[in-house]
């Protein structure tokens, strides 16, 4: 009960067990219901995705958070809702079950990867990091963000904010 048709102009429709799966029209290949099929599975992965220069990915039934390839640039994240208080927020999510102290929850490295002369130029440049403060508890959720910069070197915490407000200065100098 699995088949290949094209009962419609210019439409094929993919069927498992007598049910359509896939369609393909001359513009587009949909799921046959919204929803309806996952692009992959947990044990067989697409390798690779390829999009044209200013390609959108859209999330949502709606389509409400957007990924845009913004041409030899890189990309936009946006929210297309418009009504007031709606940002785009992005979250950083460690998996892990126990945080202990030290551990880095989230972080955002800077580097120029493909600088050609090599050596130091290649490593981390900045980062931001999010590194707890103490062992995480039912109570406890302490946490810094730690700045980080490098000179000749990997990028090493420069400056930090604690969870209590306090603002530390490797160098201590401030200068105004």
């Amino acid at each position: 009960d699995t088949s290949i048709t094209a009962d419609t102009d210019d439409t094929i429709h993919f069927k498992i067990a007598g049910a359509d799966e896939i369609v393909m029209t001359g513009t587009a290949l949909t799921p046959a219901v919204a929803d309806g099929s996952a692009l992959g599975s947990t044990s067989l992965e697409w390798s690779d995705l390829y999009l044209a220069d200013a390609g959108n990915i859209f999330f949502g039934s709606d389509q409400d958070v957007k990924i845009v390839h913004r041409a030899d640039d890189g990309l936009r994240l946006q929210t297309t809702k418009t009504s007031d208080n709606s940002p785009f927020i992005l979250s950083l999510e460690s998996g892990e079950t126990d945080i202990a102290a030290d551990d880095v929850i989230g972080q955002i490295d800077f580097a120029a990867i493909a600088e050609a002369t090599g050596t130091d130029a290649n490593l981390v440049a900045a980062g931001i990091a999010a590194v707890s403060e103490g062992d995480f508890s039912a109570s406890s959720n302490a946490t810094k963000l730690s700045f980080r910069t490098a000179v000749s070197e990997t990028a090493s915490e420069k400056m930090s904010l604690t969870s209590n407000g306090d603002l530390f200065l490797a160098g201590g100098l401030i200068d105004l």
